[in-house]
């Protein structure tokens, strides 16, 4: 207990004044001991002390996986139903138009999971563009949404990690190797493609109309 209250008190301080081998070595034994239960982390830890600063693609899969990226997917999708729905309220009929657009939808990792000793906090880019064709009472949406996750690698944000069988790491351990030269930031990303079709049917007062829409994920040869 007490050495977990020194490891959260450190995490206050700038710099560990300890030696920077002895700071390499704890972040390679993090590495080799989390490989069984945290893979995907135990991976970026040692791209950070091993890759140059090279950017590094995570698999959509497995970031997809967890219940926060895809809450950040519909909300991005939600933003777009709206617009899509106000757009489609506006067109004449026999009339087509499109809809270009992003949002941005930003990520907090859950404590305890393998997201969280990856990325605690990164951002989805869904950059969208859609067609929208008025027949009557009906409008006909069709499109594709890429969705851009990513996130900076940089130990920067924060004061310290608990980490399993190591306690309370300081942010500084982090700072302190890339400052030394022992270690690299890096970029972090994956990507996505969706599709989008819908119908938006005029109606009156109190229903406004009503719209339906249907995402799809675009498979890809390597995921």
């Amino acid at each position: 207990m007490t050495m977990l209250l020194r490891g959260f008190i450190r995490g206050f301080r700038r710099r560990t004044g300890r030696p920077v081998p002895e700071l390499a070595a704890l972040f390679r034994s993090i590495v080799t001991q989390s490989r069984d239960t945290y893979p995907m982390a135990a991976d970026v830890l040692d791209h950070f002390m091993d890759g140059a600063g090279a950017s590094r693609t995570l698999s959509r899969r497995w970031l997809r996986s967890f219940k926060v990226i895809k809450k950040a997917e519909r909300k991005n999708h939600r933003r777009f139903e709206k617009q899509l729905a106000r757009e489609a309220r506006l067109l004449d009929d026999g009339a087509s138009t499109w809809l270009r657009d992003h949002w941005d939808a930003a990520i907090n990792a859950f404590i305890g999971t393998e997201l969280f000793y990856v990325s605690r906090m990164s951002l989805l880019r869904s950059q969208g563009s859609f067609v929208l064709t008025r027949a009557g009472a009906e409008v006909q949406v069709s499109g594709t949404v890429r969705h851009h996750w990513f996130d900076p690698y940089d130990w920067d944000r924060g004061r310290w990690v608990f980490i399993p069988r190591h306690g309370f790491v300081p942010i500084s351990v982090g700072r302190e190797l890339v400052e030394s030269d022992e270690a690299r930031n890096f970029l972090m990303e994956s990507r996505h493609v969706q599709t989008l079709t819908g119908t938006c049917r005029d109606g009156r007062w109190p229903r406004r109309g009503r719209a339906r829409f249907e995402w799809s994920l675009v498979k890809a040869a390597r995921t």
